[in-house]
């Protein structure tokens, strides 16, 4: 268990709540995110990619491809 606390109100961090978000590259590609915020002031603590998402697009684009190419 950690025992890091949220640098906004000093809370100790047991969980922390999700939200999806966008994530822009310079408004040309759009990636999944979530945004990692603090349960007791919801200050947000990180923005990054959803990597379960990535995943995900990544095994979709793989199989669209591997299909194109067996026609």
């Amino acid at each position: 268990m950690t025992k890091g606390k949220c640098p906004h109100c000093e809370k100790r961090l047991i969980s922390v709540e999700i939200e999806p978000v966008e994530v822009n590259q310079n408004f040309h590609r759009m990636f999944n995110g979530v945004s990692y915020f603090c349960p007791s002031c919801k200050a947000i603590l990180s923005i990054g990619i959803d990597p379960v998402a990535l995943c995900n697009d990544t095994v979709k684009r793989t199989v669209q491809e591997l299909i194109k190419a067996l026609r």
